[in-house]
């Protein structure tokens, strides 16, 4: 088989978990403290070639969409009407002035917008689709089949990434043809979230009560305001809280949330080094709290990951058994929601990390949002054959190889009855 061709590297960062420690990721690239607002990276990989004899003929993926804007409307209006205000009032540094000036612009371009998927969200599917429909040209080669079904979550982001994705391929590969759908009966894979809201208040409410009490925002306010009673004032009533913490958490977001759009102003020297880190350290916490494998909830919130391990272990077995005809692509798309259980609960390497929250400030030593989801993230598994009917299956998360613990001869590879035991075992009911 011809070795695969090589991804050019649009971004020169990889993350490498014992390379550098996220602080200095951070440090390094402030983008990275975007967690969930990460824009997708594409790097590059090294050249594999499958063990001898076997070809690929079947891919099964889940994608999250593409890169957007924030969910809520008000996370622009309303700091871009108060720092207005201020200035009206003459309250403003100099800095300040010019921290309004931008959040204006990116406001305004927010305007009507909330939850939409980007440009860049956008071509980011159509990049994914296009590697995937070259790396793996023989899968689409007709020989097998040209068939693809593809499941969306209804939202509106979800469904235009599906969109992008299923129009690059058949730009490439004219030949395949689409059945698509998005909608609430397929929800149990898009959005697998039933279990989350057993306990969904209750993490978020740790995660923001904790966030509260450790937010050092006087120096952030400072520099911006030439009076910091007064900004004080005006933040908590704006907010709606005894506390001003939640200025500095609004900034941090749309600091992070820029770099999935095309020339919009970068809002990253408001912050100094230790405030980016630290927010998204507490912005982190948040997200493993209300999502991840954590010792406090991780068990209830991984039954939802199972219903998406099943589902691609199900379908799989359908086109190995030939009960699925002409199948050679289940392509599904929906949130970050499903990737976290779905890799903790395969306890993919860097994504099971598993602390109380008694150890809550050990976190950026086991688990990494930015890592883990970012925009477009996407787990593929891409399955082989050779002329016997042995089969293989290689997992990849966001385009690159991961490892999970299942014994391997040739690792990136797995033998098919061994990958499938171990997901089936994940499945019980009682596995973590």
């Amino acid at each position: 088989m011809k070795l695969f061709l090589t991804l050019i590297a649009t971004i020169s960062t990889i993350w490498s978990v014992g390379a550098q420690s996220i602080r200095e990721q951070i440090a390094a690239n402030p983008n990275l403290a975007g967690g969930i607002y990460t824009a997708y990276m594409v790097t590059e990989q090294k050249a594999v070639a499958a063990p001898r004899g076997y070809k690929p003929f079947y891919i099964s993926h889940y994608g999250r969409h593409g890169s957007r804007y924030q969910t809520a409307q008000e996370k622009y209006d309303l700091p871009a009407t108060m720092l207005e205000q201020a200035h009206k009032d003459g309250k403003l540094t100099e800095r300040g002035v010019e921290l309004m000036r931008r959040v204006r612009i990116i406001a305004d371009d927010a305007y009507m917008r909330a939850g939409d998927l980007s440009q860049r969200g956008e071509r980011e599917h159509k990049g994914i689709a296009e590697r995937m429909a070259t790396l793996y040209a023989e899968v689409f080669s007709g020989r097998n089949g040209n068939h693809i079904t593809c499941f969306s979550s209804p939202s509106v982001r979800c469904v235009i990434s599906m969109n992008a994705f299923t129009e690059r391929l058949k730009e490439i590969h004219p030949k395949l043809e689409l059945t698509r759908h998005a909608s609430q009966h397929d929800i149990h894979i898009t959005r697998p979230e039933k279990n989350m809201d057993i306990f969904y208040k209750k993490a978020r409410q740790m995660a923001k009560d904790y966030q509260q009490q450790h937010t050092e925002d006087r120096a952030f306010i400072d520099r911006l305001f030439n009076d910091y009673d007064y900004a004080a004032q005006l933040i908590r009533k704006a907010y709606n809280s005894s506390d001003t913490h939640l200025f500095i958490g609004n900034m941090h977001d749309l600091a992070m949330i820029v770099q999935n759009f095309d020339n919009l102003p970068e809002l990253h020297e408001f912050f100094t080094e230790e405030e980016r880190y630290r927010m998204w350290h507490l912005f982190n916490i948040r997200r493993y709290l209300t999502y991840g494998p954590s010792a406090d909830f991780g068990d209830i919130r991984n039954q939802d990951g199972k219903l998406l391990l099943r589902d691609i272990i199900e379908r799989a077995d359908a086109v190995i058994e030939g009960k699925a005809t002409g199948e050679v692509a289940t392509l599904r798309f929906g949130h970050d929601s499903a990737i976290i259980p779905l890799l903790a609960i395969m306890h993919a390497e860097g994504c099971d990390g598993r602390l109380a929250f008694a150890d809550i400030e050990r976190l950026p030593e086991v688990w990494c949002d930015s890592r883990i989801t970012s925009m477009s993230v996407n787990v593929q598994f891409i399955f082989y054959r050779n002329k016997k009917g042995d089969v293989l299956v290689r997992m990849l998360h966001s385009e690159r190889d991961i490892r999970i613990p299942v014994e391997s001869d040739f690792y990136p590879f797995y033998k098919w009855e061994d990958f499938r035991s171990y997901c089936l075992a994940q499945c019980r009911p009682e596995a973590r």
